[in-house]
């Protein structure tokens, strides 16, 4: 399917030094990745859903870029940002970008978080989007999405069992700057990844790349090791032609973190003649994530 006794003078110094240092978190490093995923049956691509990475650069500099939904488009985010030294970092700004030949969507966003552990931050992102689509222009509002990012260890501890409710993490593709993310949720009874979302890109075959959100079926089982092997095959009819998916997404869950791969492949032909016009794939990509 196609976001942490009285004192000598000298001890004081000390100790009031200490905690002046252990009060700055530790400056972050490295990709993170994560989202949010609105319950079901709520859209899957509607309001309350978002991918959200993050890159940790020296001098507590970051590197964001996220898409947030809405009802009426999705809204694409890429900003800087500094962590502070308690962990808390916000961006803000407008975004122009142009999805389609005739389509234009303008972003005006807010994002704030913080990180809970070298590891792991949550936030808020919120944004009105418009979307011009040749003569016709509409607006909608985000609403406040709670997000969640983790740098993901790779590890997935037992498999199968303790399933955490929602994983957050980073694919093996990069964006602009931080490394494409990934957000799951499983469901209250651990049998089914009720949803899933994740940023890709795909190279097509004349020569461009075409980047976007996508997701696996909703509600894929999980087996009794904690594994889901999903495959979606479809066509989307436009015009004089037909454009043939085929995506691949596998997953290992367990207690401590996932991992698993994803793989898309569309090809359009023209319905009269059969000749492909264009095809375009990902490629086997790796991803990671954690509770």
């Amino acid at each position: 399917m196609r976001a942490r006794v009285a004192l000598s003078g000298a001890v004081v110094a000390a100790a009031a030094l200490s905690a002046a240092v252990d009060a700055q978190a530790p400056a972050p490093a490295g990709n993170f990745g994560g989202g949010a995923l609105a319950a079901p049956p709520d859209d899957h691509f509607g309001p309350g859903n978002a991918v959200v990475a993050l890159r940790a650069l020296p001098g507590r500099k970051l590197e964001i870029e996220a898409t947030v939904r809405s009802t009426c488009s999705g809204g694409d985010v890429a900003a800087d940002a500094t962590v502070s030294a308690d962990g808390n970092f916000s961006a803000g700004g407008t975004e122009r970008t142009q999805p389609a030949r005739d389509v234009k969507v303008t972003t005006t966003f807010t994002l704030a978080g913080a990180f809970t552990s070298p590891s792991a931050a949550d936030g808020t992102i919120s944004a009105t989007i418009r979307r011009r689509d040749g003569g016709r222009t509409s607006t909608c509002r985000t609403g406040e999405v709670r997000f969640g990012v983790r740098r993901p260890a790779g590890t997935v501890g037992t498999p199968g069992t303790d399933l955490a409710r929602r994983y957050y993490g980073t694919t093996s593709q990069r964006g602009a700057g931080p490394h494409r993310p990934i957000v799951l949720r499983v469901s209250g009874d651990g049998l089914v990844i009720s949803r899933a979302l994740f940023g890709e890109s795909v190279r097509c075959s004349d020569g461009t790349r075409s980047t976007g959100i996508d997701a696996p079926r909703t509600n894929a089982r999980i087996d009794s090791k904690g594994r889901v092997k999903d495959r979606e095959r479809y066509e989307i009819k436009r015009g004089n032609a037909v454009v043939k998916v085929d995506d691949r997404f596998t997953a290992q869950l367990g207690s401590a973190g996932a991992r698993g791969t994803l793989a898309l492949s569309d090809r359009t032909l023209d319905r009269s003649s059969g000749k492909v016009i264009e095809s375009c794939r990902s490629g086997v990509v790796k991803w990671t994530a954690a509770p």
